[in-house]
């Protein structure tokens, strides 16, 4: 028999493009980014945004850069505390300024 396991989720902070935003420890880093309003984390080959879309890491629209370089679905990686992530339309953003 399953039973489940009940355990208080911890407050954590990471950090999208440098900003600081409050998270729960597991949560996953599309809802995250969902609920900090950000919808599009890069752009497709035609410059239309694109982001968190299906939720079960099936269309690869929800891409993000970790800190060490590692290119991750947001849908299928979860938050820890300290992490750092970058979205490559803000960075593409920047660089056309």
């Amino acid at each position: 028999m399953f039973r489940q396991v009940r355990t208080q989720p911890q407050d954590i902070t990471i950090y999208i493009d440098d900003r600081p935003c409050a998270a729960r420890a597991g949560d996953l880093l599309a809802n995250i980014l969902l609920h900090e309003g950000i919808s599009a984390v890069h752009a497709a080959p035609n410059g239309a945004p694109r982001g968190p879309y299906c939720m079960m890491g099936v269309c690869f629209d929800c891409m993000i850069t970790l800190e060490d370089g590692r290119v991750e679905q947001a849908c299928q990686t979860y938050a820890e505390d300290g992490m750092r992530i970058f979205l490559p339309v803000t960075r593409a953003d920047e660089a056309g300024q």
